[in-house]
């Protein structure tokens, strides 16, 4: 368990740091609570426990700990636990420190029975939060991963979507959104069976994921049904991109079970420059594009800019 320690007086910084040490905990330091707000930045992903003094020079306990809870309600962080420290024992001031965001309050000075308590009853909620966290995470990838290919699945896609196109309405980027088809792949599944066919799905999305850029987004929309989002493109590289793209399905088969399967992909791209229009709007450009690169022909994209 890591614990950010945070007084103004030298002495009881470090014995506190001593008996945390000796009780097996990891400890890193601030003095102040300016420090408090930047070591909670810089390890904010590691920190199980706040133990911070509210008398302190220029900024108190509680004005820290409130910035901090600003901090984790702005980044979405899981809630870190908070004890605060102090001579006083007044009602008021308790009060104050739960209200602030604070947890619990101990009294100076510290009885080391009690601290050692206080920390076993954290470190069962830092194990707690910790169990939560990985359970969040799994929650939310099986929400918005394809379980077959591991991919963004459609809900995804299109938040991502929706995001991406809002970064691009604030900095005047261009986005280039596209949809792709796996062509005649139902003559797939009939000739080789599903196995094959879902293998063929997965490694279409692992040849693609290799080659996107970071930021770039690949999802499965349905089906043989794929969408890829490009943020920040130029419009130079918008039909060379793409091309690769069905190059790198194209190229080379797709090998299940010592056969080969030749799989070839429809692409139809729209690019977005900030102008007032939907993502359902965005999206039935790309559809339609794809509509067209299927009737000319299949293995080709289409891009009108």
């Amino acid at each position: 368990m890591k614990v950010l320690i945070v007084d103004d007086t030298n002495t009881d910084r470090l014995l506190l740091k001593l008996h945390l040490s000796k009780l097996g905990y990891k400890v890193i330091e601030a003095a102040n609570g300016q420090e408090a707000i930047e070591q909670f930045v810089e390890h904010s992903n590691e920190l199980d426990l706040i133990l911070i003094d509210v008398q302190m020079p220029c900024m108190n306990g509680f004005e820290a700990v409130k910035s901090i809870r600003k901090i984790q309600e702005q980044k979405k962080q899981e809630w870190l636990p908070v004890i605060f420290l102090s001579a006083s024992a007044e009602d008021a001031d308790i009060e104050k420190g739960i209200l602030a965001g604070g947890d619990d309050y101990l009294i100076k000075p510290i009885s080391q029975k009690v601290l050692s308590a206080k920390m076993l009853a954290m470190k069962r909620i830092a194990d707690m939060r910790r169990r939560l966290v990985e359970s969040n995470r799994i929650l939310n990838e099986l929400a918005t991963t394809d379980h077959l290919t591991g991919s963004a699945n459609r809900r995804a896609f299109e938040s991502t979507l929706e995001h991406e196109m809002s970064s691009s309405r604030r900095h005047g980027s261009r986005l280039a959104c596209a949809i792709f088809d796996l062509d005649k792949f139902k003559v797939i599944n009939d000739t080789f069976g599903h196995d094959a066919g879902d293998a063929v799905l997965v490694e279409v999305v692992n040849r693609i994921k290799a080659n996107l850029r970071e930021g770039d987004t690949i999802g499965r929309l349905g089906g043989e049904e794929f969408g890829i989002i490009l943020p920040n493109v130029e419009e130079s590289e918008v039909l060379a991109a793409f091309d690769r793209y069905r190059c790198i399905v194209a190229d080379h088969p797709v090998v299940h079970e010592s056969i080969n399967i030749a799989v070839t992909a429809s692409i139809g791209v729209a690019v977005y420059v900030g102008e007032e229009e939907s993502k359902e709007v965005l999206l039935k450009r790309a559809d339609e594009s794809l509509y067209e690169a299927k009737e000319t022909g299949r293995n080709r994209v289409v891009y009108h800019p």
